[in-house]
């Protein structure tokens, strides 16, 4: 179990690329081959595509994998630095919550409208921020507490 978790990311979101990978061959085949093309699969595509898309957020966060220029930062001295990258961890938290709260709002704005094709509320897919959100405030959190048990230099 320990070993899901800890992968959580790499794991749905494969599984979900895979299945948005099927649907896509299906809609290929159906439009060219058997020329009766699929009404739900362009909708299911998207849908998918978003939560795959936050989920490999979440996985640059767990893996410290964003773009960090710190050119100007390493000019400083090491305290300095550590003090700056506490700083940079904290504004990525508030953004992340900031992300989750506006997603909320959005979803919440799209309860009404459907995917026609698909016959379910935007909502579903409009509610990946905030639910990933979550992930991701968590992975950021999960990443800098075992960086400082490490006694490394957060990054």
């Amino acid at each position: 179990m320990k070993k899901f978790m800890r992968n959580l990311e790499e794991i749905v979101g494969g599984i979900l690329f895979i299945i948005m990978l099927v649907v896509l061959a299906l809609q290929i085949f159906s439009r060219q081959v058997v020329d009766n093309p699929l009404t739900w699969s362009e909708g299911l595509a998207k849908f998918i595509f978003v939560y795959v898309g936050y989920l490999s957020v979440s996985i640059g966060i767990k893996e410290n994998g964003h773009v960090f220029i710190d050119y100007f930062v390493k000019k400083f001295p090491r305290r300095i630095q550590t003090i700056i990258n506490y700083l940079f961890q904290a504004t990525i938290a508030i953004v992340i919550i900031a992300m989750g709260y506006i997603g909320y709002e959005m979803a919440m704005r799209k309860v009404p409208v459907q995917i026609v094709s698909l016959g379910i509320s935007y909502a579903y897919m409009y509610m990946a921020l905030p639910l990933l959100s979550v992930l991701m405030l968590y992975r950021l959190l999960e990443r800098n507490i075992q960086e400082i048990r490490n006694k490394n230099e957060v990054k």
